[in-house]
C-alpha cells in the first residue's frame, strides 16, 4: 500500500513546503528594487502591500498564507472523499477509525501529517459553518486564501488609481501617495538624515507631500496646463481631494484620474532628477510629456462602447494639447 502511495504522497509532501522570512524579503526586494539587495526600509508595509486593491494594497498573495490554503485542500479531500485513495491510505495509517472532525495527531507523527492536522484547526470554524460541505460549494484554493487571511476596510481611493486609463507606473506611484509615506526632504530631516527640509525644486518651503503635489509654483502650473487640455476646471490645490467628491461620466472620471496619477508621477520623477542629477525640465514641457503619454494610452484603449458625448470629448483631447 506505501509503495503505490508513495509518489502521490512525495508530490503532497512538496506541496506542503515551508516557507519563512527569506521568501518575504525577496519578493519585497524585487518589487521595490528589482532585485535581491533593497536594504532600506520599504515604502509600504508587506502586509499591506499583500491586501486587494480594493483594501489599499497591490493584490499580491502572501506566500506563507496562500500555502496554507493549498494545504486545506488536502484537508478538505479528507472531509468530502472517502474513496480517493490518498484518504484511504491516510485513514489507515493515521485515523483508524477515529473521526477526522475530532483527530489529533500524535507526537511521534510525520512532520507533514502535523502541517495538514494545524490547518484543519486553523479551518475548523470554516467547516463547522459549512462554508465548503457540498460539490456545488467546494473548496478552492482561493476560497481558503479568502477565509484565512486577515480583512481590512476598503479604501476610497482605489478606483482612482487602478483603472484602465492610467499608466501602470502611474498608478504605482499614485498608490504611493496615497499611503503618504513618500521619501520627502521633509520626511529625512525629520529623521535626521537630511540636512535641510527645503523643497528641491523650488526651494522657498518645506517639501512636504502638501507642498510638493499642491502648493510648488511648479506643480501649480504643471496642474494649470493639464486642465487646459482637459477642458476641467479643477482647483490648482488639492485636486487629489477635489477628484472624490466630483461626479461625472465614468469615461471622464477615469481620464481625470489617469490626468490626476500622471501628474503624481511627473512632479515625483522631476522631484527626483532635480535633487540627484540637478536637472529640471520646464513645467511647460513635463505637461507636453504627460499629455503625449495620455493620448499613447487612450489610442491603445477599445473605445467602441463610448457615448457620442464621450467619444467627441476624448477625440478633443486626442487632436489637443499644450
Amino acid at each position: 500500500m506505501l509503495g503505490i502511495c508513495k509518489p502521490l504522497i512525495d508530490k503532497i509532501v512538496a506541496r506542503i513546503r515551508t516557507t519563512g522570512a527569506v521568501e518575504i524579503i525577496l519578493c519585497r526586494n524585487f518589487l521595490w528594487d528589482g532585485g535581491v539587495d533593497y536594504l532600506r526600509s520599504p515604502l509600504v508595509a508587506w502586509d499591506k502591500v499583500c491586501r486587494p486593491k480594493k483594501e489599499g494594497g497591490l493584490g499580491l498573495k502572501q506566500d506563507i498564507l496562500w500555502n496554507k490554503a493549498a494545504v486545506g485542500k488536502l484537508v478538505w479531500w479528507i472531509y468530502t472523499k472517502p474513496d480517493m485513495l490518498w484518504v484511504k491510505w491516510v485513514s489507515n495509517i493515521y485515523l483508524k477509525g477515529l473521526t477526522w472532525h475530532d483527530y489529533s495527531p500524535s507526537a511521534n507523527s510525520s512532520w507533514y501529517w502535523r502541517k495538514i492536522c494545524r490547518v484543519k484547526g486553523d479551518l475548523q470554524l470554516a467547516y463547522q459553518q459549512q462554508l465548503w460541505d457540498s460539490y456545488a460549494n467546494r473548496y478552492t484554493i482561493s476560497k481558503g486564501y479568502e477565509f484565512l487571511r486577515v480583512k481590512s476596510p476598503d479604501v476610497s481611493w482605489s478606483g482612482f488609481v487602478w483603472n484602465v486609463w492610467t499608466v501602470p507606473k502611474h498608478g504605482f506611484i499614485a498608490w504611493i501617495y496615497h499611503h503618504g509615506n513618500m521619501n520627502t526632504k521633509s520626511k529625512f530631516y525629520k529623521l535626521g538624515i537630511s540636512d535641510d527640509d527645503t523643497c528641491c525644486i523650488c526651494g522657498g518651503s518645506e517639501e512636504t507631500m502638501e507642498h510638493l503635489f499642491f502648493d510648488c509654483p511648479y506643480s501649480k502650473i504643471l496642474v494649470l496646463q493639464i486642465r487646459g487640455w482637459l477642458g476641467i476646471n479643477f482647483p490648482a490645490t488639492n485636486w487629489v481631494h477635489w477628484r472624490q467628491g466630483r461626479q461625472g461620466s465614468q469615461v471622464q472620471q477615469g481620464i481625470l484620474d489617469a490626468a490626476i496619477n500622471a501628474c503624481i508621477y511627473y512632479v515625483w520623477h522631476q522631484r527626483n532628477r532635480c535633487r540627484y542629477d540637478l536637472m529640471l525640465i520646464r513645467p511647460h514641457r513635463l505637461a507636453r510629456l504627460l499629455i503625449e503619454e495620455l493620448q499613447l494610452r487612450i489610442r491603445g484603449l477599445d473605445r467602441r462602447n463610448l457615448s457620442r458625448r464621450d467619444e467627441n470629448w476624448v477625440q478633443e483631447l486626442l487632436i489637443n494639447g499644450v
